[in-house]
């Protein structure tokens, strides 16, 4: 018996818990469509008022993944840790070019990078049929 009132006592909880995300989300202008996996609300927490928009949000993933394209495709035989910092090179560079009045963190931008490069279409097709 005492199971039982604990697995609702869980479940409200746990309804509780999504109404209130969804509301944190709501009450901060943020619609689920548009957070691109939780990218977005991390990028404009760091981006002041004026800048924190999704259409600065997407400048700014498509510069990361131009200097991430970049380099995948022109560095192939470098290490991993030498074509991180190229396209994050590359992409600080884009991303002053957009005109921000805040910066975006190192780290931020690191991970775009880490995401960005695992979304590149694979080089060993072959491997990957046989895979199957």
């Amino acid at each position: 018996m005492s199971n039982i009132i604990l697995e609702y006592v869980l479940i409200v909880f746990l309804v509780v818990g999504i109404g209130y995300f969804l509301y944190l989300l709501r009450d901060k202008g943020i619609t689920i469509k548009d957070d691109y996996f939780g990218i977005t609300l991390s990028i404009l927490n760091t981006l002041s008022e004026e800048d924190a928009t999704h259409e600065n949000v997407k400048k700014i993933l498509r510069a990361v993944s131009k200097a991430v394209n970049y380099v995948e495709s022109n560095y192939k035989d470098e290490a991993n840790d030498i074509k991180e910092q190229k396209a994050l090179d590359m992409a600080q560079i884009i991303i002053m070019g957009l005109n921000l009045n805040s910066p975006i963190t190192e780290e931020s931008i690191r991970n775009l990078i880490k995401l960005a490069t695992a979304f590149l279409p694979p080089d060993n097709k072959e491997q990957i049929i046989n895979y199957k």
